[in-house]
C-alpha cells in the first residue's frame, strides 16, 4: 500500500500528522472541513471523501494521538483532549474557522469540539456516533466483544474479521476489494495495544448529553439504519436533541456510511456545507 507521506504540526511537544487536499487555486476555496476519524482508525480512512472534498474545500484528515503517523500518547487522555488537539491543529495551520465531519469516536471528538471550540466551528457532521451518557443505546454484547483486542491477531485480519462484523453483510460480500484495502490501511503504521486501550478508555467515558442543547451550529446526523455497533437510535437522539439538526439514515447500511455509501455521503455533506 502506497501512503503519501503526512504533513504534520507540533502542539505540546506532540506530533499530530494529516493529510491535505485543496483547489489548486485557493481564491476557489469554500472553507475547509476537518475529518475526524474512529476508534482505532486512521485518517487513511477518509480515502473515499478527501479529494472529493478537496475539489471545492481545504480539507484536512488528521490522525488522533495514538494512531497512525501522529505520535503515541504517555497518559490516559479524554475525547474533550481529542477535540483540543484537533482545534490546536487548526489554529497552527492558521485557520480560524472549519466545518467538522466525524465519524464514530470522531463524532464524540466533533461534538466536544463543538461544545468547546464554538467560536472555531462553521458546521458540524456527525456519523454513526452517540451523545453517551444515559442516553447511549448500547450494541449487543456479541457485537461490543470485537472492541476487546485479540492478542496476537494480525493487524489486517482483526479489520477484516471486525469490519466484516460492523458493515452490512450485503456490502462486504458484494465489495472484496474495498475490504482488502480496509486490511491493508489497518497494517500500516498499527496500532499498539497500550495505544488502542487508551482510546477506547477516552471513548467508554464519553457523556454530552446534559450539553447537546448548547451546540448552535448547523447540524447534520448521518447514520446507518443497520448500524450495528452504534445503533440507530443513537442518531436519531443526536438529531432530536441538537437544536434544529437535521437526520439522514441509509437504509440497509452499517457502521462505516463513508466507505459503504460513499458517493451518497459525499453529495449529501456538500450538499448540507452550500445550504445558507
Amino acid at each position: 500500500m502506497d501512503v503519501k507521506a503526512p504533513e504534520s504540526v507540533l502542539i505540546d511537544g506532540r506530533k499530530l500528522a494529516y493529510d491535505e487536499a485543496r483547489p489548486a487555486n485557493p481564491a476557489d476555496e469554500k472553507g475547509t472541513i476537518l475529518l475526524l476519524t474512529g476508534l482505532g482508525s486512521k485518517r487513511l480512512g477518509w480515502a473515499r471523501q478527501l479529494d472529493v472534498f478537496g475539489r471545492e474545500y481545504r480539507t484536512i484528515a488528521m490522525d488522533h494521538r495514538d494512531t497512525g503517523d501522529s505520535d503515541e500518547a504517555t497518559a490516559d487522555y479524554t475525547v474533550a483532549d481529542l477535540a483540543d488537539d484537533a482545534a490546536a491543529l487548526l489554529t497552527a495551520l492558521d485557520i480560524a474557522h472549519a466545518h467538522v465531519v466525524g465519524i464514530s469516536l470522531g463524532g464524540f471528538t466533533a461534538l466536544q469540539f463543538a461544545l468547546r471550540h464554538a467560536d472555531m466551528l462553521e458546521k458540524l457532521v456527525l456519523v454513526a456516533t452517540s451523545s453517551g451518557g444515559s442516553a447511549h443505546v448500547p450494541a449487543s454484547q456479541e457485537t461490543l466483544a470485537l472492541l476487546a483486542p485479540t492478542p496476537g491477531e494480525e493487524a489486517g485480519e482483526r479489520a477484516i474479521r471486525v469490519y466484516s462484523q460492523i458493515m452490512a453483510a450485503e456490502f462486504v460480500a458484494a465489495h472484496p476489494a474495498e475490504m482488502e484495502r480496509i486490511a491493508e490501511t489497518a497494517r500500516y503504521r498499527p496500532q499498539s495495544a497500550a495505544a488502542y486501550m487508551r482510546q477506547l478508555r477516552a471513548s467508554l467515558s464519553h457523556d454530552v448529553v446534559d450539553s447537546l442543547q448548547r451546540i448552535t451550529a448547523p447540524t447534520l446526523v448521518i447514520h446507518g439504519g443497520a448500524d450495528p455497533l452504534v445503533p440507530t437510535p443513537n442518531g436519531a437522539y443526536l438529531a432530536a436533541h441538537i437544536p434544529g439538526a437535521q437526520a439522514i439514515i441509509y437504509p440497509g447500511v452499517g457502521h462505516i456510511p463513508i466507505v459503504e455509501r460513499a458517493d451518497e455521503f459525499n453529495r449529501d455533506v456538500l450538499a448540507f456545507l452550500a445550504e445558507r
